[in-house]
């Protein structure tokens, strides 16, 4: 699999990483999950995305026992992200003294605040935890997943973080103005989440139709009926595309040059073999890159 630089820090990662927020869902034997991690390692996948919130720390767990300390591969967890969660230092260093355990490591390579609101960020000693901890070498390198494309230029500007997790899909764009270069002109790694934008741009969804509760993409609440209309004006082109609107959107949020890398998640071993398919392709050229835009400016007219 084709490789890129991790913004300044050294590191170098897999294009295509690993979603792990489906980890240990007890839909599957644990057997299922630790499989399905092993086989990503085997086509190529070198960084795994999770946190202390995904099935109440089960998702650290099945990596700590599929892959524990092995060479290689590099762990990105975020602390926070459950209701009420507080990012005070104390609960920081807690936290990651708990998922370092979890996952059978002496080191978190990337260590993020998971969604904090900026009154959280502004008021909460989290950046001082988060330099504590690397200068223990518990973790590699600061970073925060966060909510808006807004969020993550403050950051940058203010000096907080070294990488950050972002929205970047062909329904949202928002990243890409001000943060992109921003992010490139510091030497910011972006992990890119969300690139099938919660399933919808997997093509399965048609205007008007009813989503079962238990599908991610009700979780893009009042904004789901929209994308997934959004999502409907891009079927022509997936038509077009060889490997579909899947292999298209892929390709999309893989274009900048400024991402680092795109974590899709994945249940099934199918799943994650597309995944892994998006990489080492052609680079989006220009002619669907234009041919992106002229969809995406008619939802604007809208």
């Amino acid at each position: 699999m084709r490789t890129r630089p991790f913004g300044n820090t050294g590191l170098r990662v897999a294009e295509v990483g690993m979603g792990c927020n489906r980890l240990g869902e007890a839909q599957c034997p644990e057997s299922h999950w630790i499989d399905l991690v092993r086989e990503a390692v085997d086509l190529g996948v070198t960084i795994f995305d999770t946190a202390e919130a995904y099935q109440q720390g089960g998702s650290e767990d099945i990596l700590g026992k599929a892959l524990g300390s092995a060479d290689g591969v590099y762990i990105a967890s975020k602390v926070g992200g459950s209701s009420g969660a507080v990012f005070s230092s104390a609960q920081i260093v807690r936290a990651c003294e708990t998922s370092l355990k979890r996952l059978r490591r002496d080191c978190i390579d990337v260590y993020q605040l998971h969604s904090p609101s900026r009154e959280e960020m502004e008021e909460c000693d989290w950046s001082a935890a988060l330099q504590q901890l690397r200068e223990a070498g518990k973790i590699r390198v600061r970073a925060v997943a966060v909510s808006s494309a807004a969020d993550g230029i403050w950051l940058i500007e203010q000096g907080l973080v070294e990488a950050l997790q972002i929205t970047y899909n062909l329904l949202d764009t928002s990243a890409e103005e001000r943060l992109f270069p921003l992010a490139q002109e510091r030497g910011i790694a972006l992990l890119c989440r969300l690139p099938l934008a919660q399933g919808i741009l997997s093509g399965k969804f048609v205007p008007g139709q009813t989503v079962s509760d238990d599908h991610r993409a009700v979780r893009a609440g009042s904004k789901m009926e929209q994308r997934i209309a959004h999502a409907e004006t891009l079927k022509p082109l997936g038509d077009q595309y060889e490997g579909g609107l899947t292999r298209l959107a892929h390709h999309f949020s893989l274009s900048p040059p400024a991402i680092s890398c795109t974590i899709p998640g994945a249940r099934t071993s199918a799943q994650l073999r597309e995944n892994v398919a998006s990489s080492g392709g052609e680079t989006l050229s220009d002619k669907w890159k234009t041919r992106i835009a002229r969809v995406q400016k008619t939802w604007n007219e809208e």
